[in-house]
């Protein structure tokens, strides 16, 4: 098995780092944590779960991963023979607000993607909004049971029932001491005990963020000027840069030194998500070196609550890894087709390369945002013809009018129109704003004459779904596929490189807020992602949808077979935490289909 460097070796369960944990939170955090108001009892079936999520995650960058020795921790709880690998199906959408809806309630929600548009509304909904997350959240838990009631959840966007503060939907809420262990009932001895415990482990949370901060930004700009000359772009970079600091500074190091601490005082249920690599995989290239490299910094901050974990083994805490979905090595639309996708669909002029006056003229697009995709089309046209730091100016100035055209955006910021686009990834919903609930297939093609054609016809498409008066459709080229017949779901599996391609394809369209047309960049040749990124989800790339479990070997060969939805993952994890449903000769959940 090649490995990283030697140097990095010194990590893995029985490196300095574990070793010093163990140490630490045997002799020192355990003691200290048994005797505050914040130890817990186990759940009422006797264990203790801890959820380790790895966001963004597949099962092949994990065999990558283990293979060239990027997470060394993992490999070794592995090579022990006490925890197993295995493979689990990510469902549709391959998105983490959709995953952890379905982990964290339950139940079905009505979330199409990371990012979407609510004609009902009319408004974007974006899942990096509090304000959207708690929304939602209220939604989720009026339909389901939480899972972590009791628990705690640390840089999840839902709280799963556990206190919101550490959540994105209640990451903005009022701060109270509470928030940092007080509690006004304790008595001095068992509180001075619980701000102990944490002050003890956040202490090396501060050290390390202040320690790494300004290194972490010289090293980011620096490798993001080498990336921005090897593409010639920097588009998201200055985001991304933003991003990898908080991602490394800050929300990794603060999750895994926090759920140290949960350790140590027995929290029954803790759910800790690591969303790191996702980003870099998004920027670089899920098979690429800096996102190997992140995913190996966020195994160190794995070894140390598995180092935790091993201190006390008399709390009896089950381990459990997995992602929330993969991401497939995708290539941006608009290096195939030279202009963003709301250009390409939305725009009344011709496409370059277009030699008949496009079939979408007038009905497809309108309003505001073709007179947006228009405008950035000429400043494309006129970068072509300039030279130099001319023509880049143009283009970057081409690039920042298109973005009106995602209508994820902001109001102020997107371009209102008939239609309406918003790329997430390799997938991209089409919107028809006229009517404010989903669109038939004879009303898109009596109000947007041409539309259909030009998606199902396009080079970045791989199959276009849209709901038929008799089911759910996929269009490809000149030919349609109702979803309903066995033989026209295994052609659209095929077609798109997965067994379940189809099922998901319906499930996707099930979804009220889902586009009245949705793009699936898979199927076309290769993955296509919407915006520009080199790594993408979302879709249904194989890829994206194949994912893991690392557990406890007691539960034997493939425990998670049957898990193809979220909710599949809810039930097991429910049925470990209550002892609650039948379960196999192997200790799985039997779930009703």
């Amino acid at each position: 098995m090649r490995r990283v460097p030697d140097r990095w070796r010194w990590g893995g369960p029985e490196g300095l780092r574990s070793r010093a944990v163990r140490s630490l939170v045997r002799e020192v955090l355990r003691p200290i944590a048994a005797s505050g108001r914040k130890a817990r009892a186990p759940l009422s079936s006797g264990r203790r779960i801890l959820l380790l999520h790895l966001d963004g995650v597949g099962r092949s960058q994990l065999d990558v991963a283990l293979r060239e020795g990027y997470v060394p921790n993992v490999g070794q709880l592995l090579a022990s023979e006490r925890y197993r690998l295995s493979s689990c199906r990510a469902g549709a959408p391959t998105s983490t607000p959709a995953f952890q809806a379905g982990l964290l309630y339950g139940c079905e929600s009505d979330i199409p993607g990371y990012t979407w548009y609510d004609k009902r509304r009319r408004r974007a909904v974006r899942m990096d909004s509090s304000e959207d997350a708690r929304r939602l959240e209220e939604e989720l838990e009026r339909r389901g049971d939480p899972l972590l009631r009791g628990g705690s959840v640390y840089c999840s966007i839902f709280s799963g029932g556990a206190p919101r503060r550490w959540a994105l939907s209640g990451i903005f809420d009022r701060l109270t001491p509470e928030d940092f262990g007080w509690d006004g009932e304790a008595s001095a001895s068992p509180l001075l005990h619980d701000l102990s415990a944490a002050a003890l482990v956040h202490a090396a949370t501060a050290g390390r963020i202040a320690g790494a901060l300004l290194f972490d930004i010289a090293s980011g700009i620096i490798e993001t000027a080498r990336w921005a000359s090897h593409v010639g772009s920097l588009q998201h970079e200055p985001q991304f840069l933003f991003h990898r600091v908080l991602t490394e500074c800050l929300f990794s190091e603060f999750a895994a030194n926090a759920t140290v601490v949960d350790v140590a005082r027995g929290t029954p249920i803790v759910y800790a998500c690591f969303i790191g690599y996702d980003e870099y995989a998004h920027r670089r290239g899920p098979y690429g070196r800096m996102a190997m490299l992140k995913l190996f910094e966020l195994d160190r901050a794995l070894g140390r609550i598995l180092a935790a974990v091993e201190a006390v083994p008399e709390l009896g805490f089950e381990v459990y890894l997995f992602s929330d979905h993969g991401q497939a090595a995708t290539r941006p639309a608009e290096q195939i087709v030279g202009e963003s996708l709301g250009e390409h669909l939305l725009s009344d002029t011709p496409s370059q390369g277009e030699h008949a006056r496009p079939i979408a003229f007038g009905g497809a697009g309108g309003g505001d945002a073709a007179a947006v995709a228009a405008h950035a089309r000429w400043l494309r046209a006129l970068a072509r013809s300039l030279p130099g730091a001319l023509g880049k100016a143009a283009l970057g100035w081409a690039r920042h009018v298109a973005k009106a055209l995602d209508a994820a955006q902001p109001e102020g910021t997107r371009a209102e129109g008939p239609l309406l686009v918003v790329p997430a990834g390799d997938i991209a919903h089409v919107y028809s704003t006229e009517v404010p609930e989903p669109c038939l297939e004879p009303e898109l093609r009596a109000r947007h004459p041409g539309l259909l054609e030009r998606c199902a016809g396009s080079p970045v498409v791989g199959v276009a779904l849209l709901r038929g008066t008799q089911g759910p459709l996929a269009l490809r080229n000149g030919r349609r596929f109702e979803l309903d017949r066995a033989a026209d779901a295994a052609e659209v599996s095929r077609l798109i490189g997965h067994p379940l391609a189809a099922t998901y394809c319906k499930d996707l369209l099930g979804l009220r807020s889902a586009g009245d047309v949705i793009l699936i960049g898979a199927g076309a040749g290769q993955t296509v992602s919407y915006p520009w990124e080199f790594g993408s989800h979302g879709g249904l790339a194989a890829d994206e949808l194949e994912t893991f479990v690392v557990h406890p070997a007691e539960l034997g060969e493939a425990p998670f077979a049957h898990v193809v939805r979220p909710r599949d993952l809810y039930a097991f994890f429910r049925a470990r935490a209550r002892q609650e449903g039948r379960q196999d000769e192997r200790g799985r959940a039997v779930i009703a289909r």
